[in-house]
């Protein structure tokens, strides 16, 4: 259909031509003044009924209300009416009605959220839409003043001219549309090719209207022959390539035609002629070779019948690539799979996630599978290489599976462990396969995927080490591999990682470009994305950063998993030719959350999935190849040297994991104080801070020592989750905030009861003596520091408590009668960092007692801390100096 106007046009949607009265069972008018007064009449209700106007001002038909008002409707004797305004000319009200005695609301044709409207008084009429219709016929939309009366007076012309004679002249009432405000009606149909002149005639003003003084013209143009779709058989070529075209054509006719097509690529002419359309749809490939240069094409397809053009069509956009003398670029997929841990420290299973994102996501080929099953399936199946972090969370949950006859379930938990612990070990097992035969590389992590900046940030660097050790050793324990990279949970960076890094033999990680290339020095080379980088400390440490490709990484996590599986193929392909043309030779790296983009689209995410790998494993070649991290990383030297990377993460900022939120500082004040408590204890039993925990699964999430077991504790309560889910911007379930709180009040609570077990049983002052016995109920032996002060007087002293009773003995000055006696951890503030709870110059204190020459003593001190608040119960005069 080809549809030329001589006009102003104006385009208003139409959805249909509606009569203005009727709506269901009542008929609605109004009548409009001069100076901007509506009357709005409704009958078809009982009389006794009380009705309200419910009204509004808009700027437009069917618009948000800016002004809002109830007009109480009266009964006149044939039916209610109420009067609005006045308005100034050109204003657009709405109304709808209020049936108070039946509760009813009474909306336009019945539909919910239609409305009456109406321009009052426009100032400016005739503003006309108008299209041809298939059949002919002219489909005529105008604004006028209603509710005038309104014909469109029109005719016959042999052109567009204003004064050219017209024949077969008449005049067809418009109908008003109270859903937009317009004035509609349907002329003709006419023959092919016809030239139709109107103008409007209001017969209740008795005034034409024009187009600016001219005649309102179209030509009725429309054909049985019309190209409803095409496409092409490839997403991408290169010169020279051969392709087909594939063009849908209807054929409304009763018989078969012959026509002849051209399809224009720039200045080049695709001729194919004497082509037979069927009556009904013809389905039509037209061969041929891409001999165009490199760049976007745009093509258009003219259809000829009898050397007259019945329509053209434009194709989708058609990328021919130049690959000559030229590298193809390397396609670094990296699939980040976490789940946090949903164990509690009894070992119950909290939360079912792991076990059915391994077994129970979607159906794929009659089979239930999970998302990370789908994945090893997918990928063992297509020509791809790619790099996958398996956070050691996730790993240590599935080994728990595995090692468990008979796991524990939090009540409304339901799960098919017998299917899922199958889907564990053979998914497991894949990706070992997969991972020696080098299809993909395996990332590690630090254990339970900790928010590092914060937790460098508050002097908590050994904990980090050690998650990033575990980590590594989880990983290799796992899949027998020495990993070179690890995914740098949420992005999240800080400079002093690289230190760490180094310490620990990781020669490279992946960040958000967005996030960091625009802020960074850069030291030598230059800052496009696609290659990789070194990024070099103050001290001339230096690690690899590949920056993923934000835009291209968000398009795989929010939209290639929620649309038809040929969109998504044809789209990424598509977006890799672009980059190719620019960055032959490039690295491009995409890197988002592995199971998500499939959890959260279970109906199309696996086909898309399948989709993608197709089309990977069918377009490796010349321009594109598939690789893993350390592959690119070997292939592209050498690197741009940059520094000064800011502190951030993929969002641009930290403010998921810490914006103030009370939830949040909870969290974290919670993990400090467990922190401290656990420093205590284990400076106290002289062991190493942050140690590398041994993780039996078949006792999860508990080590082989309780002291190991609390460490591990700690590193889960570090965990990004618990505060990613806490407050906003997620606002996610309570539950993560209760299980970072479980951990952090499980190991104080555990501290606090093994410190009870240290009690003093004997003391006595004895001329220049005190002579003190203690009880270590522990099994370990314990290092702490003594103080011993009266008034003026105090001295401290470096002791060990054996397990068991402990004789000590200190000489006092003379004339001392009564003492205070506490007890520190030797604790420094470098071995606590950031610490709600203050230090004293000797340490942690643990206890403190009061002790008499009469040989009384009494604890004055006992330290509580439930989920982060510090509860001091006082006792006496004394311990109330001391604190001060």
């Amino acid at each position: 259909m080809k549809v030329v106007l001589v006009l102003s046009i104006f385009v208003i949607s139409i959805l249909s031509v509606l009569a203005l009265a009727q709506t269901g069972n009542v008929s609605v008018n109004f009548n409009v003044t001069s100076n901007g007064y509506v009357t709005i009449y409704l009958s078809g209700l009982p009389s006794s009924d009380d009705v309200i106007l419910h009204w509004g001002v808009q700027p437009g038909p069917q618009s948000s209300w800016t002004q809002v008002y109830d007009t109480p409707m009266t009964w006149n004797g044939n039916n209610f009416s109420a009067t609005i305004g006045p308005f100034q000319n050109g204003t657009w009200i709405g109304w709808v009605f209020h049936d108070n005695t039946t509760n009813t609301w009474i909306n336009y044709d019945n539909h919910p959220f239609w409305n009456w409207n109406l321009e009052v008084n426009p100032p400016v009429v005739g503003i006309t839409y108008a299209t041809v219709l298939s059949n002919g016929s002219i489909l005529i939309t105008t604004i006028g003043r209603a509710p005038d009366d309104i014909v469109v007076h029109y005719g016959i012309a042999s052109g567009p001219q204003t004064g050219l004679p017209w024949s077969n002249i008449t005049d067809v009432t418009m109908v008003y549309n109270p859903l937009w405000g317009n004035y509609t009606a349907v002329i003709g149909p006419f023959p092919n090719g016809t030239w139709v002149q109107w103008v409007y005639h209001d017969l209740t003003e008795n005034k034409y209207y024009s187009n600016n003084g001219q005649n309102f013209a179209i030509q009725v143009i429309y054909t049985f022959l019309t190209i409803t779709g095409g496409n092409y058989d490839k997403y991408v070529y290169t010169i020279n390539q051969n392709g087909k075209i594939f063009l849908t054509v209807d054929n409304k006719l009763n018989s078969p035609v012959n026509v002849n097509i051209v399809v224009n690529i720039q200045n080049n002419q695709l001729s194919y002629n004497g082509i037979t359309l069927n009556p009904g749809q013809n389905n039509i490939t037209l061969p041929f070779t891409a001999s165009f240069s490199q760049g976007v094409y745009y093509p258009v397809v003219d259809l000829y019948y009898s050397n007259s053009l019945q329509g053209t069509f434009n194709l989708p956009q058609l990328i021919v690539l130049n690959t000559t003398g030229k590298r193809p670029i390397s396609l670094v997929i990296v699939w980040n799979m976490h789940q946090p841990l949903y164990l509690s420290p009894q070992g119950v299973w909290e939360q079912p996630w792991v076990w059915v994102h391994t077994g129970q996501d979607f159906y794929w080929n009659s089979s239930l599978v999970g998302a990370y099953e789908l994945q090893a399936l997918l990928i063992n199946k297509y020509n791809v290489s790619v790099t996958i972090d398996f956070t050691p969370v996730l790993l240590y949950q599935w080994l728990t599976i595995l090692s468990q006859t008979n796991p524990k379930f939090a009540s409304g938990i339901n799960v098919n462990v017998t299917h899922d612990t199958q889907a564990v070990n053979y998914t497991l097992n894949l990706y070992r396969s997969l991972a020696q035969e080098g299809k993909v590389e395996v990332l590690t992590v630090p254990f339970y995927h900790p928010l590092q900046p914060i937790i460098l940030d508050n002097g908590w660097w050994s904990d980090d080490l050690a998650q990033i050790l575990m980590g590594i050793q989880m990983t290799r324990q796992v899949f027998n591999v020495s990993p070179a990279g690890t995914w740098t949970p949420e992005q999240a960076f800080n400079m002093g990682l690289i230190t760490l890094y180094n310490q620990t033999g990781i020669r490279y990680t992946i960040l958000d470009q967005d996030a960091y290339l625009p802020y960074v020095t850069v030291v030598s080379g230059n800052t496009n994305p696609y290659q990789p980088f070194e990024v070099l400390n103050s001290l001339g440490q230096s690690t690899i950063v590949l920056f993923r490709d934000t835009a291209l990484s968000n398009q795989f996590s929010f939209q290639f998993f929620s649309q038809p599986p040929q969109l998504t193929a044809q789209q990424l392909i598509q977006e890799l030719a672009m980059i190719y043309m620019n960055n032959p030779g490039g690295v491009v790296t995409v890197a988002f959350d592995g199971e998500n983009p499939l959890i959260f689209n279970p109906s199309t995410g696996p086909q898309d999935l399948n989709a993608i790998y197709q089309a990977l494993s069918q377009y490796q070649g010349s321009w594109l190849i598939t690789q893993t991290a350390s592959q690119a990383i070997a292939t592209h030297k050498p690197y741009s040297v940059i520094t000064n990377l800011p502190e951030t993460s993929w969002n641009l900022n930290l403010n998921y994991w810490n914006n103030g939120n009370p939830g949040k500082i909870e969290i974290w004040k919670s993990v400090a104080t467990a922190r401290e408590y656990l420093v205590a204890l284990t400076k106290a039993v002289g062991l190493n801070l942050s140690p590398v925990v041994n993780l039996p699964p078949s006792i999860s999430p508990n080590s082989t020592n309780p002291i190991a077991t609390l460490w591990n504790y700690l590193y889960v309560a570090e965990g990004s989750d618990w505060t990613w889910q806490t407050g906003p911007p997620s606002n996610g379930p309570s539950w993560f905030m209760y299980q970072a709180l479980n951990y952090t009040n499980a190991i104080i609570s555990t501290v606090n009861q093994m410190f009870s077990k240290i009690t003093l049983t004997k003391a006595n002052i004895d001329g220049h003596k005190l002579k003190l016995t203690f009880m270590n109920g522990l099994n370990y032996t314990l290092n702490l520091v003594l103080v011993v002060s009266s008034g003026n007087y105090n001295t401290s002293y470096n002791i060990v408590l054996n397990p068991g009773r402990n004789d000590i003995s200190v000489n006092l000055p003379k004339s001392v009668n009564s003492v205070n006696v506490y007890l520190y951890s030797p604790v420094t503030p470098q071995d606590v960092g950031a610490s709600p709870i203050p230090l004293f110059s000797y340490g942690f204190l643990i206890h403190s007692y009061s002790v008499n020459s009469d040989g009384s003593n009494s604890s004055m001190l006992t330290l509580i801390v439930i989920a982060g608040a510090l509860i001091i119960p006082v006792l006496g005069l004394t311990v109330r100096r001391f604190l001060k």
